[in-house]
């Protein structure tokens, strides 16, 4: 099976500049905090897309009491069998399809990227292991964020090239929009919101991934070491 590595990532992880400085805005991450919410039901999202989530989602709320992200996973994530060295969630399997998320107002991603409001689709991928990307994320695994009007068929596993072109569609650079996957050094009182010693802010949270779970830590705030 073909390995839909997400190679762009790549030129994707040398820092750029991000739309706008989000620190300026954001003087403290301490009261930031996760709640459960309803099922997508905003039909902005396809009906194809809607109908294979959980009928819970997660909502983070920063520290000024405002909606940051919003984060609904595939209820039917079908497990890869494909073991890939260096990877720690590669049982999300490259390509596939993993969510939705919502970002109410101004992000920027692992690569400082800035991110419109709105919806987009979450897919599965891989940093390569060479020496252009070497240091420049503790871990392999990502979630690409794509275009929601472009990406409606959530059974549909992604062609490297159609992955990255619909990733840079979401970020409307020339480089895919980048969210690292790490695991948490903490799993009790899940869900969760975290900070780790760089200021990086993270949910963790556990997926259904085939008849298992995961646990992982998203960064939803924090960008690639320069």
């Amino acid at each position: 099976m073909k390995l839909f590595i997400v190679a762009l990532l790549m030129l994707a992880l040398t820092p750029a500049a991000p739309a706008g400085d989000f620190t300026k805005n954001h003087s403290s991450f301490d009261d930031w905090k996760v709640e459960a919410i309803d099922a997508l039901a905003d039909e902005k999202v396809p009906e194809a897309l809607r109908k294979v989530l959980d009928a819970k989602g997660l909502r983070v709320i920063d520290d000024k009491g405002k909606v940051f992200v919003e984060i609904w996973f595939n209820k039917s994530i079908n497990a890869s069998k494909d073991e890939i060295a260096g990877a720690t969630f590669w049982q999300f399997g490259d390509g596939n399809f993993v969510g939705v998320i919502n970002f109410p107002g101004a992000a920027s991603d692992y690569r400082g990227q800035g991110i419109k409001a709105g919806y987009y689709t979450l897919r599965y991928g891989l940093i390569l292991q060479d020496g252009n990307h070497l240091g420049v994320s503790p871990a392999r695994d990502f979630f690409l964020a794509c275009s929601l009007t472009e990406d409606k068929d959530p059974a549909a596993k992604l062609s490297f090239d159609d992955m990255i072109k619909l990733s840079k569609l979401a970020s409307g650079t020339g480089h895919p929009s980048t969210w690292v996957l790490s695991t948490p050094e903490s799993t009790d009182k899940l869900p969760k919101v975290v900070k780790d010693d760089h200021g990086h802010i993270s949910v963790t949270t556990r997926v259904t991934v085939g008849s298992n779970e995961l646990t992982i830590s998203l960064t939803i705030v924090g960008r690639a070491e320069s």
